[in-house]
Parts: structure tokens; C-alpha cells; sequence
């Protein structure tokens, strides 16, 4: 649908379109408000008229005038693309009325069915008892309108009695056709969970089959297993990988904690929160996702995991890690003792998950428990050493924070005893790998490391994004590019990257409001702290190639760094009068 989107962005110009929902005031070339999403005194609210953006660095949000709409009305792509296009007074030609029109009958014959499977539960004497033996209370049934599917074509012909033609059923993922070309309901002897959108739509199902016909199915002598828990396909208004199970419920007290415990299914969420743990989502039948991440990041700076207690739980908790830590999560890990997950635990104690949470150790805490043992880190054994700290700096790195950063290489160098500065050296030489392991999906924030980072890193950001106000800042750095950290110096070479474009949204939150003899200092002032701390990375890697020349007995190679050591400390000494 790129086409009309384009031509929705260019007869909606973003700064007028926001003018009716926010009081916009000039800050440079853009402007800026008041947050409309999180509760603000002082405008982090950024417009660009030049790049039809905007982002927020209060909260974290950002995008189009389609990602605006969405946060804003809570609309759904479809919803969001028929309302601007409307505003806009142009008709959608790739979603034609027959389309538009199917998006509502999918959420009425999700909903309608919902209904359905609630009315037939408690006329189900296993299912019921099923669910009162996991230590579900009524209450929490009737909450979350847990149903029942019968199965064979019960859902189907009571939907067809309700006006639903079979199209419609099989595309809302209710039906499927058999291999004899029947149609049977897709659930079949199964508790049926819904799913519900953000703003608290039905959008799709989960089934968990009652282990009767699961033991009847394996009498019958089944070829292929049927899967224990079962999902609704994706559709028109339903993808997994953007929805997780009762967000819709917990999203306040999500914001209200800044954390979120991050469940597998549906029932540890369900009796999660039965237990009092309000800010508890569940990701069922998919991997995590950026669509999830960055939804929770809006409102949570702090994601709370459990994982088994042994190797395959380790390398599950580390993958995660290099996934949280792109979206500046701070992560903690709880443990469940002798229970094999989060229901188990609340059917066995309803506090014992709130006690496990308070107690809950940082996870780099607990990797480094795990690393720093005598039968892992032999400290005579070089080769193994090397490989534990690379393996341990590679989790470090993608750190978002300078001050979290710098906590657990004090730390990694008090167990190691290794020398900080050794291993700042030994991270500065490591290839990032940012492996999501999910849908590819573009982080709202492109630039490196975001607000953090390395020191150098949070002055060439601060430096670039000051340099973006004034043409005659910006050819100072380019003069000058080769102090920059590469990244920062790809940037400078591609105005006309997402990157720059974000730096410049920044650039106007930053320093809207300051007057040129302020800009003129803290541009001077901040290349001089870069060329500086250049000087001095340069200075601690002369000393220690010093050494080792001077052991070796190389004597022009002495005499060479020598030559170059005092060049660079007349320069630092220059630069410190």
C-alpha cells in the first residue's frame, strides 16, 4: 500500500494535520508540544516538517502521521489508513470498499464467536473442572471470557445461522475444509482463550485440547500428534508477532510499575495475575518480536524473565538479553525454585511469584554468576579465559546505558582481575552482532547506541546532533570527521539517512532554545572534549605498546612510539590550557 500512503503523507502535511490535536511551538526548524502519550511539564514532542517525522524523548515514541493516528485514536493499520485517507479526500484504490468492509465483519464474527464458545463452557463439565484444577478462580474465567469449542462443525453451522457466509468464517480462522472437502470448526475439544487487540478487540483464539480427547486421539492411533496449544492464523486483523496475550488488561499497570513480567503462555499469565501480578503479559505460539518490545518500551524501562535453571535456560536468557538491551531494557531474572513455571509456582504458593520478583537478581548479575565459577573461569588457563571474557563483553556491548555499561565492567574486571582498561580495549575491538531472531522490523530510534553509549560515543552523538543547527558546525566536523567513531562518521557522509533525520529531531530538542553565543560554547566545548578523549585513547595504547616494544628489546620501534607519545601529549597539554 506504499502508494497511497505516500500520497496520504503528501496531501496530509504532518505539522498542520497535528496542529488539531496538539499546540505545536517553534524550536528551530521544527517544533515542538506536549506529549500527548505520557504525562509531561516540559515539551519532548518533536515535529519535523522537513522529514515528516516525530519522536518523543520522554517516552520513547515516534514515526509518521500513520504511527501518530494509531497511538492516538488506538486504530489498527486498516482502521488508520481509511481514516487519513478520508481526511485527506482520496479514495484507497489497493483496499476497496468490499475490503474495507471485511475488516468489520472479521472483528464482528471473532467477537460473535467468542460469545458463542463463553455460553458453551459451562456446559462442559470437564472443561470446567480442567480449568479448576490448574487453580483458575471464576472470576478470573469470566474476566477473561475463557470458552469452550465442541468441535465437528458446531461453531460453523450456529455461525451460518447468524447470517456468516463460510468465506468469512474460514478466513476469520474459525473453519477449515477437511480432506474429504468438509468443513469442520478449526477448534476442536478445546478451552478456548481469546485474544484481544490493544485497545481490548477480539481479534483471534487460542485452544488448549482437554487431555481426554488428546488420550483419545492417541487411542485412535493418530499419525500426527495435535498440537496441545493451537492459534488462529494470522488475518486481516490478527498477527501474532504485534499482539501479546492480555496487554489490553495490563497495559496500566504496566505503566503505573515501569515493568513488565514477560510470561510463555496463556495460563502463567492468567494465574499471574490471579496472584496479585498485574503488569504480566503473555507471548504464546511466537517468538518475541520488535512490534512487541517496542510496544512494552512506551511503557515499561524494565522487563522481568524466568528461564530453566540449566544450559538450554543460560543460552535462552542470553539470546533475550542482546534482544532487550536493543531496546534499552533494564532485565532481571527470577527463579521458580523446584516449579517448573510461573502457574505451577502461583497454584503451589499465590505469593511465592510476587516474593520471586522483589527478589529477582539483574541478569547480568546472574550471568556472571553462572560464568565466574571455578569449573568455568580457570584464571591459569588463557586461552579459556579469553574466550569467557570476549563471550561476556559481547553481552555488555549492546548495553544502551554508559552507566550500566561501566557498572558490569567494573565488575567483570573486579572477578576477572583483569585491568578495566584492558577490556574497554578488548570491547572496543568486538564486531557488534545484533541478532533479533525475530521479524525484521526498524527500531523507531536508528541512531548508534541511542542516548548512550562510550564516552566518545555520547559526545559525537551530542556534538553531531548541535552541529545539525548551524551549517558553519557542520563543516567544522566534517573538516575534522576522522575524530568522530566510525559509526557517527557514516552518518555525517548521508544526510539524508533515517539516522541524520532522527539526530535532527533531537537537535531541536536539545538546543531550540538556546541563543548563539550558548550554541558557539557548546560546540567548542564539546569538540574540544572529543579531540581530547581521542588524544587520550591514543595515549593509553602508546604506553602499552611502549611496553612490549621496550621488552622486546625493539629500539627504533621504542624510539618511533616515543616520537609519536610526545607529539600527542604536547597536543593534550595545548588542548588542557
Amino acid at each position: 500500500m506504499a502508494k497511497e500512503t505516500d500520497i496520504i503523507k503528501q496531501k496530509l502535511e504532518i505539522v498542520e494535520f497535528l496542529r488539531g490535536y496538539l499546540t505545536l511551538l517553534p524550536a528551530g526548524k521544527n517544533f515542538k508540544a506536549l506529549c500527548p502519550f505520557h504525562g509531561e511539564k516540559t515539551p519532548s514532542f518533536i515535529v519535523s516538517p522537513d522529514r515528516q517525522m516525530w519522536h518523543c524523548f520522554g517516552c520513547g515514541a515516534g514515526g509518521d502521521i500513520f504511527k501518530f493516528i494509531m497511538l492516538y485514536e488506538h486504530l489498527e493499520f486498516p482502521e488508520a489508513l481509511k481514516f487519513l485517507a478520508e481526511r485527506a479526500g482520496i479514495q484507497i484504490q489497493s483496499l476497496n470498499p468490499a475490503q474495507q468492509r471485511e475488516f468489520g465483519v472479521l472483528y464482528d464474527i471473532t467477537d460473535t464467536a467468542k460469545r458463542m464458545y463463553k455460553e458453551a463452557l459451562p456446559k462442559n463439565r470437564e472443561a470446567q473442572e480442567y480449568l479448576k484444577s490448574r487453580g483458575l478462580h471464576l472470576d478470573t474465567v469470566e474476566e477473561f471470557e475463557l470458552g469452550y469449542a465442541e468441535g465437528g462443525e458446531w461453531l460453523t453451522l450456529r455461525l451460518l445461522k447468524e447470517g456468516y457466509d463460510i468465506e468469512t468464517i474460514v478466513r476469520a480462522g474459525l473453519a477449515q475444509k477437511n480432506t474429504r472437502g468438509l468443513y469442520r470448526d478449526k477448534f476442536q475439544e478445546r478451552i478456548m482463550f481469546p485474544i484481544a487487540n490493544q485497545v481490548g478487540k477480539t481479534v483471534a483464539f487460542t485452544g488448549r485440547i482437554l487431555p481426554s480427547a488428546l488420550e483419545r486421539m492417541q487411542a485412535q492411533g493418530m499419525t500426527m500428534e495435535p498440537p496441545k496449544y493451537l492459534n488462529s492464523p494470522d488475518s486481516l486483523i490478527f498477527n501474532k508477532s504485534k499482539i501479546l496475550y492480555g496487554f489490553d488488561k495490563s497495559k496500566q499497570a504496566i505503566h503505573e510499575t515501569k515493568s513488565v513480567l514477560i510470561v510463555e503462555g496463556q495460563m502463567d499469565m492468567l494465574l499471574a495475575w490471579q496472584s496479585g501480578v498485574k503488569n504480566v503479559v503473555a507471548v504464546s505460539g511466537t517468538a518475541l518480536t520488535p512490534n512487541h518490545l517496542e510496544r512494552l518500551r512506551r511503557f515499561a524501562d524494565t522487563v522481568v524473565v524466568s528461564f530453566d535453571n540449566d544450559e538450554a535456560g543460560l543460552k535462552a536468557l542470553e539470546r533475550a538479553l542482546d534482544y532487550f538491551h536493543s531496546f534499552d531494557f533494564h532485565v532481571k531474572v527470577i527463579g521458580l525454585g523446584s516449579h517448573k513455571d510461573p502457574a505451577d509456582a502461583c497454584l503451589a504458593d499465590p505469593e511465592f511469584l510476587k516474593k520471586a520478583i522483589e527478589w529477582a537478581k539483574p541478569a547480568m548479575q546472574y550471568i556472571l554468576d553462572v560464568y565466574f565459577t571455578p569449573s568455568s573461569y580457570k584464571k591459569h588457563d588463557i586461552p579459556a579465559q579469553k574466550r569467557v571474557l570476549r563471550h561476556l563483553l559481547q553481552k555488555v556491548q549492546p548495553l544502551r546505558s554508559a552507566v550500566e555499561q561501566n557498572i558490569w565492567l567494573q565488575e567483570i574486571a573486579k572477578r576477572s582481575g583483569i585491568r578495566e582498561h584492558a577490556l574497554l580495549e578488548e570491547l572496543a575491538s568486538l564486531e557488534v552482532s545484533r541478532s533479533t531472531g525475530g521479524e525484521e522490523e526498524t527500531v523507531s530510534n536508528p541512531v548508534p547506541h541511542s542516548k548512550e553509549g562510550t564516552q566518545g560515543e555520547l559526545i559525537a552523538r551530542r556534538l553531531l546532533a548541535l552541529a545539525l543547527t548551524r551549517k558553519g558546525f557542520l563543516d567544522t566536523l566534517k573538516v575534522n570527521s576522522t575524530l568522530l567513531p566510525s559509526a557517527y562518521r557514516e552518518m555525517l557522509e548521508h544526510p539524508d539517512s533515517e539516522a541524520i533525520g532522527f539526530l535532527e529531531l533531537e537537535s531541536s530538542y536539545e538546543f531550540g532554545g538556546l541563543d548563539e553565543a550558548k550554541l558557539e560554547k557548546e560546540f567548542h566545548d564539546l569538540f574540544g572534549r572529543l579531540e581530547s578523549g581521542v588524544l587520550r585513547e591514543r595515549k593509553i595504547i602508546l604506553q602499552e605498546q611502549l611496553k612490549e616494544a621496550q621488552s622486546a628489546h625493539d629500539d627504533k620501534r621504542v624510539a618511533e612510539l616515543l616520537s609519536e607519545f610526545s607529539e600527542v601529549m604536547k597536543k593534550i597539554d595545548t588542548l588542557s590550557k
